[in-house]
């Protein structure tokens, strides 16, 4: 009877976790150009998040370790490193990214701005 009760209680505080995790990653989004991104591709810690899938909901899932989830991404390429030919790319356009650091991984989309 006791393990019911428990169980009850410890759903609600993941969830309180992870939404006050998801506040503070979110706080945490910046931007850059390629040229500050190489250093984290050089140690093999950066990759790259599709843009189906939210930034900050990466970072909450790795932060949280939800393998699960994070294997899912990678094995359907939603998640990767950066290959050859986006770096040689991203070196000649001059594109910004948005990132995310959960240390010790850096997470980073292209940035699409907002035009007015």
């Amino acid at each position: 009877m006791i393990t019911g009760n428990l169980k009850l209680y410890e759903a609600p505080m993941e969830s309180q976790r992870e939404s006050q995790l998801r506040e503070k990653l979110s706080g945490e989004v910046n931007v850059s150009t390629w040229k500050g991104l190489i250093p984290d591709m050089l140690t093999r810690s950066l990759f790259i998040v599709s843009p189906e899938i939210d930034l900050v909901e990466v970072g909450v899932q790795v932060a949280l370790d939800h393998t699960s989830r994070v294997r899912e991404w990678i094995d359907t390429g939603r998640l990767a490193r950066p290959t050859k030919e986006q770096i040689d790319e991203w070196e000649t356009t001059g594109s910004l990214f948005r990132f995310i650091i959960v240390a010790p991984f850096v997470f980073f989309q292209e940035y699409e701005a907002v035009s007015c």
